[in-house]
């Protein structure tokens, strides 16, 4: 396979060697940046990728167990080709640039969404992306979140390159003189120092300086412990030191009130440095302060959670209407019923012909409201899926449907023997959501619908296709795909049905493709995964 290549990729590789990032440990505040793309977008996985000249390495990963990828396999190559957007696959299956992707054509990856990683030179390292097994769209803000946590993910990159370039060479110095240690530290804008193996500072660079407020030379020969404070140093860096002392690297966070810079929140990495004879002699320390980034991480994380409280207060005031709702609908739909029988034949042709508008609509208003609290249940409880009769279910939605089905004149021709790994209810409602949205759409009549089923590997599809008239010409295309006439769009707008079928829909990790047959006929597709339930 081949993949794309930006015209800068000779210099990017070199931003990427530069910043020595590759292949290191992994990383809190990376992480958190994953699970913040993925709990922001709602999907799976999350990932922070970066783009090397064969491969595509995860420098932190959440929800994926794999370390890396051939580049020639990787969504995320085609990202760095545009430093400007969000790069989107809504139905990677579906796109011949993917299809052949072996975590495309197994079915773990449907949908991708990647925001570019980008140097202030214009280098794109890779991407922050998030992936869903499902076909999905991303609303304008998570966009958004997702290349403002891109830029986060840069911006850590940018903070520890200069220290992986100047820690990197300190074992080996190491081993020859602690003193060509300090020449490299003394460089850089991190809090560097040598501890020896009595916990005492042997050398602190100027960092120290501004960071204590206190000269240099005054810290040497410094127990640990007189300049931390004993809580710090007993609760926190003690054991570290004595971990890298023991030949292991140590990585810690703390929170410490600096006299110079004030409160800070730093990255600890305590490096043991070795002598010729390859025993620790001490140990090489270097404080990062991450602040600001853990302040913007916990921005997001809050804005996460309030997305979260919004979602649950929109369920709560839906099912709350639903309920409050019912009695006034219930009254309509019992009293019509009662005006017709005792009315009948001492109304005027019009009088009639309103009444009985009003006691369909009675119907279909009572029929919303139980979807509603529905929709409200699943959202709060899941889905209980299981193994169903697709014809029962089918039947299950056409006894509710009776009075759009009259109204067409409608016949149904039923080719869908076979079972179905769904939540009952929750399908009948999307499967009953989506007939009588083709009910609606157009006026003809008869209407001639006609749904089959057939597997393609482990998916199912559940077609329901409209045989009573040909999708015209002025039919119109909306942002989700989905063909309405173009007056049935001016007069109602989008329909609630359709919304609800593909959420349905999406619920069981499939999605409702709208498209017509080569014929011309109106179909819609339910595609839905099917399990190994028994």
């Amino acid at each position: 396979m081949s993949f794309p290549t930006p015209q800068n990729e000779v210099q990017r590789l070199a931003a990427l060697r530069d910043f020595q990032v590759l292949d290191t440990p992994p990383q809190k505040l990376y992480d958190d940046i994953t699970e913040l793309a993925a709990n922001i977008c709602d999907t799976p996985m999350g990932l922070i990728s970066l783009i090397d000249a064969d491969r595509q390495w995860f420098k932190s990963r959440h929800g994926v167990t794999l370390t890396e990828t051939p580049r020639s396999e990787a969504i995320c190559a085609h990202t760095i080709m545009d430093s400007k957007r969000v790069f989107v696959v809504s139905n990677a299956p579906q796109d011949p640039r993917f299809s052949d992707f072996p975590l495309v054509s197994s079915g773990v990856i449907r949908f991708y969404a990647g925001a570019p990683i980008t140097t202030s030179d214009g280098h794109v390292l890779g991407a922050v992306c998030v992936l869903d097994g499902r076909q999905r769209e991303l609303l304008p803000q998570q966009m958004r979140q997702l290349q403002n946590l891109a830029d986060l993910a840069m911006n850590l990159i940018e903070n520890d390159g200069p220290s992986q370039r100047k820690l990197s060479p300190i074992p080996k110095s190491a081993q020859k003189d602690v003193w060509t240690i300090k020449s490299v530290l003394d460089e850089g804008r991190d809090m560097c120092s040598f501890i020896d193996s009595q916990h005492r500072f042997q050398y602190v660079n100027p960092a120290y300086e501004t960071h204590w407020g206190r000269p240099r030379a005054s810290l040497i020969d410094t127990h640990v412990v007189q300049l931390v404070g004993r809580r710090v140093y007993e609760d926190v860096i003690k054991a570290g030191i004595d971990q890298a002392l023991a030949g292991q690297e140590a990585r810690l966070s703390l929170a410490q009130d600096y006299p110079g810079v004030g409160l800070r929140r730093m990255e600890v990495r305590l490096i043991p440095a070795r002598g010729e004879d390859g025993e620790v002699r001490g140990v090489v320390e270097q404080s990062r302060d991450i602040t600001e980034l853990t302040q913007q991480a916990d921005e997001l994380r809050e804005h996460v959670a309030g997305m979260d409280r919004r979602r649950a207060a929109r369920d709560r005031f839906l099912q709350a209407v639903s309920h409050d709702l019912k009695e006034p609908v219930n009254a309509i739909n019992n009293a019509t019923p009662m005006l017709i029988e005792q009315l009948d034949g001492k109304l005027e042709p019009l009088e009639e012909r309103c009444l009985g508008y009003i006691a369909l609509a009675g119907k279909r208003l009572a029929r919303l409201l139980e979807d509603m609290w529905l929709l409200g249940e699943l959202e709060a409880h899941g889905l209980d899926k299981r193994r169903h009769s697709v014809r029962a279910m089918v039947l299950q939605s056409m006894e509710l449907l009776k009075d759009p089905i009259a109204q067409r004149q409608a016949q149904l021709n039923l080719n869908v023997g076979g079972e179905l790994v769904v939540d009952a209810n929750a399908f009948e409602l999307g499967l009953r959501c989506a007939i009588e949205y083709l009910l609606r759409c157009t006026a003809a009549r008869p209407a001639n619908m006609e749904l089959s089923l057939d597997f393609d590997n482990a998916t199912a599809r559940l077609s329901i296709t409209d045989r009573s008239i040909l999708m015209p010409q002025s039919s119109l295309v909306t942002e989700q795909g989905t063909h309405l006439d173009a007056k049935a769009v001016s007069a109602r707008g989008l329909p609630l049905s359709l919304a609800i079928a593909r959420h349905i829909a999406s619920l069981h990790g499939g999605w409702l493709q709208e498209d017509k047959t080569p014929e011309g006929w109106p179909r819609q597709t339910f595609l839905l995964p099917q399990g190994d339930l028994p």
